[in-house]
């Protein structure tokens, strides 16, 4: 909700500033009489940014790529357009009204009014683009509610600042907010990158190991850089000091003395919010990797019956809750999980696959609410999608249903049975003992 809440306020500020900037030159100009098309510019920005949302929101391909290129797309043009405005901010009012004059100085009506409309939409569109964009990204870590109730809340705010401000009430030092919400989206973005490289090396785009998954699992599980954005907002407020109020000018002796105390207050706010920082920082990163880690339940020992196959009675599987056996192959034990995809009374398929992936080898998998973890790198599985090969899904394994009981042959078992060899260093320990 916190995320969603920053992201829309700060680009709702944004596209308020934009519009206010328009009407107030309009309006100062003579030409409110043209205000027409600034509306109708605005509600057809609104309208495309509403069925890009809905365009993303249909197409997907493939879960993790889509995911992973949705993260990384969105942290790629927020990161862009925030590096922009940092270059642009403070020239941006004159280039804007530059191109406004130029526009309502041409001869013809149709052409002004279209003029007006193509500049409105376009610089409205932009912000409400990048609104959809980050809110669809951060609707895959964030619970839909939770989320609806933070962008109603940012968009709401951000109109009351564009009434106000387009009717010259509102005195805020825009300064300072842009600077701190950009600190908290530059953070928002470090999350966004971190989930999209996980989501991709999952899919297979990107390369991954036991050591890259271990260390950026955690983070995406934990969502560590949305929490410290959260928790670090207070502190940037100490950080980042707001406009100076104008004063009674000291001579002498007393500015000396006022000048000294300014700098050491400076040095003080500065020194305590980096120190808060850094302990915010060592704090979060000490909770996310030192979890301790969650215990796999007991295999059930099955065994490969005279036809060369491992039956397992239907009787045993309750609800949709994972399963976990162990089947002794050509002398090699071979550890697999099964979990019905719905319950076995309403005719739910068995989705089965080994207790190991390719990147993170045979630590195993748990089930934690509706998904199934691994122990390794916490990276989460949604069960329909086991038995799909590549990145931290456990590796398939085939199975069947008949005549009520759940079916494996021991040639597949076997296939995975190298998942399960130890590695050559732990052979040699075990061999020394």
């Amino acid at each position: 909700m916190f995320e969603a809440f920053i992201v829309t306020l700060r680009e709702g500020v944004e596209a308020a500033l934009v519009v206010g900037i328009i009407v107030a030159f309009l309006r100062r100009e003579g030409y409110e009489r043209r205000l027409g098309a600034v509306w109708a510019g605005i509600a057809a920005a609104a309208a495309a940014s509403l069925l890009g949302a809905f365009l993303l929101y249909r197409w997907a391909v493939n879960q993790e790529v889509f995911e992973g290129l949705l993260y990384l797309g969105s942290a790629l043009i927020v990161g862009s357009m925030m590096v922009w405005m940092w270059r642009h901010s403070h020239a941006l009012s004159g280039e804007m009204k530059g191109s406004l004059a130029r526009i309502v100085a041409r001869e013809r009506a149709g052409s002004v009014a279209a003029g007006l409309f193509a500049f409105t939409f376009l610089m409205v569109f932009r912000e409400g683009i990048e609104t959809v964009l980050f809110l669809s990204a951060l609707s895959l870590t964030t619970g839909g509610l939770m989320a609806i109730l933070g962008v109603l809340a940012g968009l709401a705010l951000a109109v009351v600042f564009g009434v106000l401000f387009v009717r010259g009430s509102l005195r805020i030092d825009l300064g300072r907010f842009f600077k701190i919400t950009g600190i908290a989206l530059f953070i928002f973005v470090l999350q966004l990158l971190t989930n999209g490289y996980h989501e991709l090396s999952e899919a297979g785009w990107l390369p991954a190991n036991r050591t890259t998954m271990a260390t950026v699992g955690p983070l995406v599980k934990n969502e560590f850089f949305f929490v410290a954005a959260v928790l670090a907002l207070p502190l940037l407020m100490l950080l980042i000091p707001g406009r100076r109020r104008e004063e009674a000018a000291a001579t002498g002796a007393a500015a000396r003395l006022e000048k000294a105390g300014s700098r050491r207050q400076a040095r003080a706010r500065v020194l305590g919010a980096t120190l808060g920082l850094i302990i915010l920082a060592a704090l979060g990163l000490g909770f996310v990797y030192a979890q301790p880690p969650a215990a796999l339940s007991a295999a059930t020992p099955v065994e490969v019956g005279a036809d060369g196959a491992v039956r397992i009675p239907l009787a045993i599987f309750q609800g949709t809750r994972l399963q976990r056996f162990q089947a002794v192959v050509d002398g090699r034990p071979v550890r697999f999980i099964a979990i019905p995809i719905e319950s076995i009374e309403k005719g739910g398929a068995i989705a089965t696959a080994f207790d190991a992936c390719v990147i993170c080898g045979p630590r195993g998998y748990y089930q934690d609410g509706p998904n199934v973890t691994c122990l390794h790198c916490g990276s989460a599985v949604y069960p329909p999608s086991i038995g799909q090969p590549g990145g931290c899904n456990p590796v398939p394994l085939k199975s069947r249903v008949e005549g009520g009981s759940l079916v494996l042959t021991a040639a597949d078992l076997a296939a995975g049975a190298h998942l399960f060899a130890p590695t050559t260093a732990a052979a040699a320990a075990h061999a020394g003992h």
